[in-house]
């Protein structure tokens, strides 16, 4: 398989390439235009000279024909162009080469031409056995507004040529130096781009054999794509990291959890049956029994629950309802825990206030979170639940005065199965109300946070539509 740098500069070579030939072509076609224009317009200044000049003296007889020759050959080598005068009947008068010769259709074509007073100027090959291309300058002489001859400029096109192939050589050289420039440019970038995406494949399949400590550096000075890439692979394997950890932890925590209740159910049962504990307190165990299966079905439950919010099976039973009433009912629920901590609540929450959402689900929201504030709060502590209604929503506080969380923690007691605290206690959970807490709000489209500082105590609020 080729490889993503091999086909970068194999593309990257093949534009450039087409690129600087189309460039070069153009620019070879312009520049040959320019020289051939430039060279035209010389000769065309020049004829005029001669012809308002040495021409028409020679015709006025003002010069002599040996006079004019002579100087016509100096100006052919100053012009590095052939000299001939022509009649009306094509035929030459004079010529300052004799080794030139045009064919007489295209004589007589620049003759018409120029009989009428026009200048004519064309491109002919010359030549009996090897053509080569030329470039005539047709001029009409007048006396009196009347053509009585024709000078012709007669120069090869090979002079430009060379002349073009020298420039040519030059721009192709400085093209060559280019197009190095812009590959050893491309291979430098190429690298930069490759090497990082190297990088996460090998990373990638580090992580694919379980290795989630993998992490890349990001480029110094860079804010690229390729750094957002580098920088969303990372967060990803700290997620990935965080919930291999809490995955162990959650199957370390369920076990012990499992296991306990069931030990002691087993062990209730075994006493029973072997009539090891007594008829007489048989009773008792049974109760106990009772409560560790009660352990067990809500422990099941949560998992449950947590399963089918995160896919999304369970749905929303919206009704309009006052919150005061549902938070009322939760209160009461916990009355003997509160007593028991000698917690003090203050509940500042507008008893009209009315909102949307499914009843029963905010309930089981507002259950966690008294759990957690009951839970972690220190006894004779405090807790407020107050409401706020801004911009069209009702905000829903429950403040405690307990342990608080500490800031590296607060972004992963959402994950499931994450304990702040590493008790295994039965009492402590494993980590799941807070993970259902945060699927409920998101089913409604809401919004949840904590604001915590450690010993001081934590504070949750979520948002919900108001009627």
């Amino acid at each position: 398989m080729k490889s993503i740098y091999f086909k970068f500069v194999v593309t990257y070579t093949i534009i450039i390439a087409v690129g600087f030939l189309i460039f070069g072509t153009v620019l070879n076609n312009l520049t040959e235009n320019y020289f051939v224009s430039q060279k035209q317009t010389q000769l065309v200044r020049e004829a005029e000279k001669i012809a308002t000049g040495l021409a028409l003296w020679y015709i006025t007889g003002f010069l002599e024909q040996d006079r004019l020759r002579f100087e016509i050959r100096f100006l052919r080598d100053y012009l590095n162009a052939s000299i001939l005068l022509i009649n009306k009947n094509a035929n030459v008068i004079l010529n300052s080469d004799e080794q030139v010769y045009i064919d007489d259709l295209n004589l007589r074509k620049i003759r018409d031409k120029v009989f009428e007073g026009e200048i004519a100027v064309k491109k002919l090959l010359i030549g009996d056995m090897i053509k080569r291309e030329y470039l005539v300058i047709g001029y009409p002489v007048v006396i009196n507004n009347h053509v009585v001859s024709g000078l012709l400029l007669i120069t090869s096109t090979d002079e430009i040529r060379q002349t073009l192939k020298m420039y040519n050589r030059i721009i192709w050289l400085i093209t060559l130096f280019e197009v190095l420039v812009v590959l050893i440019i491309t291979y430098a970038l190429t690298q930069r781009i490759i090497t990082p995406i190297k990088k996460l494949a090998q990373a990638s399949r580090k992580i694919a054999e379980g290795d989630f400590s993998q992490k890349i550096p990001i480029p110094n000075n860079s804010d690229d794509e390729i750094s957002e890439l580098i920088s969303s692979f990372n967060y990803m394997t700290e997620k990935l990291e965080n919930l291999e950890m809490m995955r162990k932890s959650f199957i370390s925590n369920v076990s012990h959890e499992l296991r306990s209740p069931l030990t002691s159910i087993r062990g209730f049962v075994e006493g029973i049956l072997d009539k090891t504990i007594p008829d007489d307190k048989r009773d008792f165990y049974l109760t106990l029994v009772k409560e560790e299966v009660i352990k067990l079905n809500n422990l099941i439950n949560q998992l449950l629950e947590l399963s089918r919010l995160e896919w999304g099976k369970i749905n929303l039973n919206l009704s309009e309802f006052k919150i005061y009433s549902v938070i009322a009912e939760e209160l009461i629920k916990f009355e003997k825990r509160i007593e028991e901590k000698e917690i003090d609540v203050t509940l500042q929450v507008d008893e009209e206030l009315v909102v949307k959402a499914d009843r029963d689900l905010i309930s089981r929201v507002v259950h966690n979170l008294l759990d957690n504030a009951i839970k972690y709060n220190k006894v004779g502590g405090k807790i407020y639940i107050y409401s706020e209604v801004v911009n069209g929503k009702a905000y829903i506080t429950i403040q405690d005065t307990g342990v608080g969380i500490p800031e590296k923690l607060q972004k992963l007691i959402w994950e499931r199965f994450y304990k702040v605290d590493e008790s295994r206690s039965l009492e402590n959970g494993v980590g799941l109300g807070l993970s259902i807490v945060k699927e409920i709000i998101k089913l409604h489209k809401q919004n949840i946070w904590v604001e915590s500082e450690e010993g001081v105590g934590s504070k949750f609020t979520f948002t919900l539509d108001l009627k």
